[in-house]
């Protein structure tokens, strides 16, 4: 249990740290990306700022998180809450309203506020969809753009699927219903069956139940 607790935060740790590296460029090409930094980014640097962008109330770079990690950090807490598999109704009656009424510090905004503040559209579908229109969770996805957000924050389907692929495939693909559809919500379950797998080839033990601490 040391070394599964010891690669589920290295897991998540890692995901924080890709996401602060990589927040100051988001949205940017490759080539963009050279010619304002003069070569890949390897380390924590500065927001690219671009005059003719416009205003924009993120302040993305210099290490700081995002939407991305504060999702993962949230969906941790819907497993510690209830200790067990998640399925497509829990993300609507314990994800959503951590969303909604949950305050905590969102780095890039530099101010403390609940982080439906902080979501993209995308996923400001899930409290539109879940907790105003009410809609059933496991078709709520459908209708929405289709991108990475339910992959971003899918790591601990994994962890908690640890050993198991195809059950964290299958639960990913359950609760990421609640958010997307297509390919966003196939990434979801593929991102999420790539974590289950890795912890076991890390570990060289095939861990055939997770069990949730107590």
């Amino acid at each position: 249990m040391n070394e599964l607790r010891s690669k589920a935060i290295g897991s998540l740790s890692g995901a924080a740290v890709g996401d602060a590296l990589g927040s100051a460029t988001e949205g940017w090409s490759h080539e963009q990306i050279l010619k304002r930094y003069g070569g890949p980014v390897t380390g924590i640097v500065a927001p690219y700022i671009d005059a003719g962008r416009g205003p924009t109330r993120y302040q993305k770079g210099d290490g700081r998180i995002t939407d991305d990690t504060l999702m993962t950090l949230t969906l941790v807490e819907v497993y510690r809450k209830l200790r067990r598999h998640l399925d497509a109704y829990d993300i609507a009656e314990t994800l959503v309203p951590m969303l909604t009424s949950t305050v905590r510090w969102l780095p890039d905004m530099e101010r403390e506020d609940t982080l439906l503040q902080r979501l993209f559209l995308a996923e400001k579908w899930l409290v539109t969809k879940l907790q105003y229109a009410h809609t059933d969770p496991r078709e709520a996805g459908v209708g929405n753009m289709v991108n990475c957000g339910a992959a971003m924050y899918m790591a601990p389907v994994g962890i908690a699927n640890s050993g198991d692929p195809e059950g964290a495939y299958a639960e990913a693909i359950e609760i990421a219903g609640a958010h997307q559809s297509s390919y966003g919500r196939e990434a979801a379950g593929v991102f999420a069956a790539a974590v289950a797998a890795a912890i076991y080839a890390s570990r060289r033990v095939w861990i055939s139940s997770f069990q949730f601490p107590p």
